[in-house]
């Protein structure tokens, strides 16, 4: 097969180093379109993360581009509502009236030069439009979201949007936005059949499909290598394991409801469940999921770290305190007994390599993936489940395992990969207009 040359710049996965989800979408779907392309890939990367990518970019052969949304939005003239509004609610967030410094300015140029050099441009995130955060999150979101779409418009670049999960859509004016830039793609593809009709309220003009999230593909780091890492960290591989990774993401999440999971319940469930799997003579190991040295706030293995500090008695307890991959992590993951995750792309590590699993839940998107691999199966809304009873149900789940055929969800991989190169084939199909 011929495969043609193509330049394509990848937006909106924030960073690549030490983000396991990020590169559970983006190396495989490389993998994928160099079967059919000569391909040449960009990622444009936050500056503040640049730096930390350089090494990761060139060990898997790809182009970092270092990127400020913010600022960009703020040059970008042309987007005269984001140009009026993003600064305003900038300082309502903040109360900082922020100026820009000539570094950001060369940093936009930089970032619209290598925009006229690509042929396209995707949007890798893995979520995006989610109306049922605060006014302002809401709206400083859309606004960061759509401006590499504009810029795309602006300069007459094709722009796809890859699988991913959209919504919910709060309010009229939000919705009617979203459709707009939504019917300007050549195709929705959404990631799971509870997605697919939140996105089929919109009424959306374009092709809309459902497909599963790439990550499921993704071949794991050898089993050997991950025994003699958790060996190195004090564990007995022949001893059963309990996998938790807790997510920084629900930490942070406030709920009106007060019998929730959510915030600091979150650390409170995880720290019951460490004491129950103590209990049980099991090794539990803490997997962080997203490390972000920039925001210890944001990083799951700073979370860890202070859930682990907690305990009264930390006897059996470990932590995967280094840096590793996302084919590595899945391997570690393949080790374990039961896993317990707050992280959407460990929940596909779980599921593809066979593991029981039970998600800590904020969105739909989680039932979406256990769905595709499982009829039954038990997912928390941390929003609407208190600590005792998503213990009580993760304590059932965890001793009657009549839920989890390992055979049968072997078998579903199969079917899913299938429909993910589905995916790729329409994908690849609209990529070569472009070359």
């Amino acid at each position: 097969m011929d495969r043609k040359k193509i330049k394509i710049l990848f937006t909106n996965l924030m960073y690549l180093n030490r983000n396991y989800g990020a590169q559970g979408i983006a190396l495989p779907l490389m993998d994928k379109l160099n079967k059919y392309f000569d391909a040449e890939y960009t990622f444009a990367i936050p500056e503040r993360y640049f730096e930390n990518d350089i090494l990761f970019s060139r060990e898997y052969g790809f182009s970092i581009v270092a990127a400020e949304e913010e600022s960009g939005v703020f040059l970008e003239r042309g987007f005269l509502v984001a140009y009026i509004l993003y600064p305003i609610f900038s300082l309502l967030r903040t109360r900082k009236l922020k100026r820009i410094t000539k570094k950001q300015k060369d940093l936009y140029l930089n970032l619209i030069e290598k925009l006229k050099e690509s042929d396209v441009v995707i949007d890798l995130s893995g979520i995006e439009f989610v109306g049922n955060c605060s006014f302002l999150g809401k709206w400083l979101s859309y606004i960061t979201i759509t401006y590499i779409q504009r810029l795309a418009e602006k300069y007459s670049k094709p722009y796809i949007k890859y699988t991913k999960s959209y919504g919910p859509f709060h309010g009229k004016v939000y919705r009617f936005l979203v459709k707009r830039q939504l019917n300007k793609l050549p195709f929705v593809f959404v990631r799971g059949e509870s997605n697919l009709e939140e996105v089929k309220t919109l009424n959306l003009n374009v092709p809309t499909f459902t497909f599963p999230d790439i990550s499921v593909v993704l071949e794991p780091a050898p089993k050997s290598w991950a025994i003699e890492y958790i060996s190195s960290l004090g564990m007995n591989p022949s001893i059963p394991i309990v996998g938790i990774s807790p997510s920084a993401v629900i930490s942070k999440i406030t709920s009106s409801n007060s019998n929730s999971s959510c915030g600091s319940n979150h650390i409170k469930l995880c720290k019951k469940l460490i004491n129950f799997f103590q209990s049980k003579g099991r090794q539990v190991l803490l997997i962080p999921h997203s490390l972000e040295e920039k925001n210890p706030e944001s990083c799951d293995l700073e979370l860890s770290k202070k859930i682990y500090n907690d305990l009264e008695n930390t006897s059996n307890v470990f932590i995967v305190p280094d840096a590793l991959d996302y084919k590595k992590v899945r391997a570690i993951i393949g080790l374990l007994d039961f896993y317990i995750t707050g992280r959407y792309h460990s929940i596909s590590s779980a599921l593809s390599m066979g593991i029981p699993v039970v998600p800590l839940s904020w969105h739909m998107k989680y039932q979406d993936i256990m769905s595709l691999f499982l009829d039954d199966f038990l997912a928390i809304d941390c929003r609407t489940t208190g600590v005792e009873e998503a213990f009580s149900l993760i304590e059932k789940y965890y001793s009657n395992r009549q839920w989890f055929n390992r055979d049968k969800v072997l078998e579903k991989k199969e079917e899913i990969i299938k429909q993910i190169d589905e995916s790729i084939e329409i994908l690849v199909e609209e990529l070569r207009k472009y070359t």
